[in-house]
């Protein structure tokens, strides 16, 4: 592979996608309510979820060194 990736970036992409779950959370909760809806968190949260677990998926298939 290109780039050398461990359990530093495996832990970093788990803590990128539960924090993209808040995120998608808190701005979809308005939703529920009846409140305003907040489409950035939403976007945000989608976004982390994607790079946190494309994260995840490099560092468990690269290979160890």
């Amino acid at each position: 592979m290109l780039f050398q990736f461990g359990s530093v970036h495996r832990n970093l992409g788990w803590l990128l996608t539960l924090l993209g779950l808040v995120a998608l959370v808190l701005g979809g909760r308005g939703y529920m309510t009846g409140a305003a809806v907040r489409p950035e968190w939403i976007v945000g949260g989608l976004a982390g979820v994607v790079a946190g677990t494309a994260l995840v998926r490099w560092a468990k298939r690269a290979r160890p060194r």
